[in-house]
This record gives C-alpha cells, structure tokens and sequence, in this order.
C-alpha cells in the first residue's frame, strides 16, 4: 500500500514538472520567463521526494506494528518494537526497524523475503500505535518546558506547544539540538519566517530533541523621535516601520539626513544616510533594516535655531521687560 502511495505521489510530482514546462514553452513566444537550464525532470522529482523522505516519521522503540505479507497470510501480523529496535517475523527471525521510516522497514522486510523465501513480495508497514515521545522547548517562547507528543511533531508544532514566541523572539535562528550516537550533538538552525511562508520545508522532531529560541538582537532608535527605544520587529521590517513604532518624527527632526548603522557586513560601522519624504514620495526605496541596525534621527539646524530663538524671546518678555507687568 505504501508502494502505491509513493509511485503515485512521483507520478504526480513529475507531471506537475511537465506541466510547468509546457506552460512556459507555450507562453515563450509571448514573454521571456527565467527558468533553469540544467534541471530535468528527473532531478526535481528526485529533490522533492528528498524533501518528503525526511519529514517522514521514523519508528521507534515500543512502537506497535502491523504488519501484512500479500503472498502469505500467516507471515502477516502485529509487532511491537523492542526496547533494541527490533522485531520478530516468521522465516527471517529479527529484523531491526527503529529509525526507519514505514516504507523503509516494507524494503527491508521485502529484501529478507526474498532473498529465501518468496518470490516479489509485497509487504506493507502501518504504525499502528506511536509512543510517546518528549521534546524540549526553551528560550524566548511563552511557556518553555518538557512537552509529550505522540508520532511525529514538527516544529512549528513545538514552538505552539510552548505558547508562541515571545516578541523579543529571533524567528530566523531557531535551533534544534539532537543527541546523536556516540554522545555527539547535532545543531541545525531554522528560519521560521521561511517555514512560515513555505520557502522552507517544517522539520520533523524527533523524540529528546531540543529546541532553542535566542533573544533577537533589538533594532535602536536614537535621537529626534517621539518614542526613542529599542524595537523587537519580526519579518521584514522597513525604516519606514521602524520609526512608526517610535512614534513618528519629532517636530524638530530633520527628515533628510536620517541614519541607519548597519550590522551586516557589508555595511558593517557604516552610516547609510536616508531621506523619509522621498521616501514617502517613492523617490527612493524603503530599506529594510537587520537585527542590530541602529536608526539617528537628527534635528534640523535651522527648526533648533528658531526654537531657541523663540525660546529666548519668551524669556525676555516674560522676565527681561520692567514694564511687561503694567
């Protein structure tokens, strides 16, 4: 049954490559579309189902089995893992399963089969009951802890089991530590923002994983605004955006010479100056800002100039004239 599932799914994959192709081929004479050039079919088909092969949940010990043979009704049965990953089957004794997925343990048994017994077997693998596994969530989340699930969890299921994240969350390093053989560790860091927006596939936990939300770095506003502060934005965030949250300019601020201190690399220490009304009047881009960016909005020398002389002309009539209280 997974057989016929998973020829199925790559009989779809590749006709939807097709059909993309075909579409571009009959608007080509129309309008010039950017595709690549080295990509077959094959090739897409085959990364795709790399990418569904690791979501794929992977069996564990204690795992209740079932498990059918076509050919010979007395070879079906269920089985429970054991505490080593193994199982037990008629004519082929132990069979290890644990870290495999379904469709990995029907070729394994299969292969077994074959090899002594029977002629093309067709053997199917369903999990009929997962265990319960435990995954820990820490960092800038609403409610860190030891969480249970039972099959499989993805990521974005973790991070809701604790809550969401907190505002002062870094959306786009999110960690997931994994005990590895050998009392090793393995560290991959994930953008969420991209799971979110399906520009990248939603990871499959594992049981003892870990995982770690950092604090983000805060974007700083400094000087002539209404709210100075630092700022935890997600997503994409704007100069523009930025200083709406501080709230807006003050009335002294000069809108012209507006600067932005960068972190990135290329611009690391550098001062990237910007003007908001040609901004707001699309004469110039909105530049997104980065964790860390540091924003200066200066006062205009000539708005300071009359409002100290404001200023001063206030204090003289009010204190400087012998006569002002006649």
């Amino acid at each position: 049954m997974q057989n016929f599932y998973r020829v199925g799914a790559r009989l779809l994959l590749a006709g939807m490559v097709t059909l993309s192709q075909t579409v571009y081929a009959e608007s080509a004479g129309s309008a010039k579309v950017a595709m690549p050039a080295t990509v077959s079919n094959a090739a897409e088909v085959n990364a795709a189902e790399e990418v569904l092969e690791s979501n794929e949940y992977k069996i564990g010990v204690l795992d209740l089995l079932e498990i059918k043979v076509l050919q010979d009704v007395n070879l079906s049965r269920s089985v429970r893992v054991d505490a080593r990953g193994n199982i037990s089957m008629p004519l082929i004794n132990v069979v290890h399963v644990a870290g495999l997925s379904a469709y990995e343990a029907e070729q394994l048994i299969a292969a077994k089969l074959e090899a002594d017994y029977l002629q093309n077997p067709q053997v199917s693998v369903f999990i009929k009951e997962f265990t319960s596994q435990r995954v820990t969530v820490q960092g800038v989340v609403k409610k860190a802890g030891l969480y249970d699930f039972q099959g499989q969890a993805t990521l974005l299921q973790a991070i809701s089991m604790g809550g969401g994240l907190d505002v002062k969350a870094d959306e786009r390093a999110v960690k997931v530590i994994r005990q590895l053989p050998g009392n090793k560790t393995e560290t991959v860091v994930y953008d969420l923002l991209a799971i979110r927006k399906n520009n990248a596939p939603n990871p499959i936990l594992k049981g003892g994983d870990v995982v770690v939300v950092e604090e983000a770095e805060p974007i700083t506003v400094e000087g002539a605004v209404v709210k100075a502060g630092m700022f935890y934005l997600s997503g994409n965030t704007s100069l523009m955006q930025v200083i709406s949250q501080a709230g807006g300019l003050h009335d002294l601020a000069d809108p012209s010479t507006i600067k932005v201190f960068s972190t990135q690399k290329n611009n690391k220490n550098a001062a990237l100056e910007y003007d908001l009304e040609k901004i707001r009047d699309g004469k110039m881009v909105d530049p997104m800002l980065h964790a860390g960016d540091v924003v200066v909005v200066e006062r205009s020398a000539g708005k300071s100039l009359v409002e100290n002389v404001t200023r001063t002309l206030r204090g003289f009539i009010g204190f400087g004239n012998p006569w002002g209280s006649r």
